[in-house]
């Protein structure tokens, strides 16, 4: 069982309140948030998979539990999922869109697009149209925006934040990601269904997510460009452009 106490007192014990209270302001959670530093969130999301690594379906209602604590454990949680998505690509992805419904910050939403919902795409071939584009429809902005995070497992990007510490702990390494070369295809599918999405917190995430895609094919970015009507936004217009700069160097050379 995994000890959720143990590891809600580590939490808590490197908690700084002050930090905890501007991190809930930009947040914008109803969560509580301790205030534990990035780092120290990914060293204790390290050791507890290190100590004693949780499994599936055995941990499920503990990991649902500690996600659900306070937004720094959920965290911790959300890092202990995506080092059992190699083993369980398609439990992960179920159990991380059932988390979403009590996500409401773009902290958590960055995560579990990030480590769990695309990774689990990618591991176990998912198709994407159908499991991604209808978080599109969410009210919530934190579901579309986690939607759109998983674009990153795409993109051949290394994984940042606390929540890819387990994954690294478990593999052995430093940096991981989980393409060498952007997923056109996918990336393609994501960018149509958000494209038109005005909330500023998704198009700065598409934004992040074509800037990645940008530096392993910018000739699939523009590719896909090319074929939008309409226009889109300003701020996803400059990555194109940059995209486009860089394919005709690459062609050039």
């Amino acid at each position: 069982m995994l000890p959720n106490e143990v590891i809600s007192g580590s939490l808590e014990a490197q908690s700084k309140r002050r930090l905890g209270q501007t991190r809930s302001r930009e947040l914008g959670t109803l969560k509580g948030v301790r205030g534990v530093p990035d780092g120290e969130l990914a060293r204790i999301c390290a050791d507890v998979w290190k100590q004693g690594r949780p499994t599936l379906p055995n941990d499920e209602d503990a990991l649902s539990a500690l996600f659900s604590t306070a937004w720094d454990d959920g965290i911790v949680a959300v890092g202990l999922l995506a080092a059992l998505v190699p083993d369980h690509p398609a439990e992960c992805f179920e159990i991380g869109l059932e988390w979403l419904t009590r996500a409401d910050d773009t902290g958590t939403a960055d995560a579990l697009g990030w480590t769990v919902l695309g990774p689990s795409i990618v591991a176990a071939q998912l198709p994407i149209v159908h499991l991604l584009r209808p978080l599109a429809r969410q009210p919530h902005a934190a579901p579309r925006r986690a939607a759109v995070m998983a674009g990153m497992a795409f993109t051949g990007c290394q994984a940042e934040g606390p929540a890819a510490a387990a994954l690294r702990q478990r593999l052995g390494v430093k940096q991981i990601s989980w393409v060498e070369h952007a997923i056109d295809e996918h990336l393609c599918d994501l960018s149509d269904a958000f494209l038109r999405d005005e909330d500023p917190t998704i198009r700065k995430a598409l934004r992040r997510v074509m800037r990645e895609w940008a530096k392993t094919s910018p000739q699939g970015l523009v590719d896909w460009y090319d074929t939008v009507r309409g226009g889109v936004p300003k701020i996803l217009k400059a990555e194109i452009d940059k995209a486009r700069r860089r394919a005709q160097r690459q062609e050039e050379s």
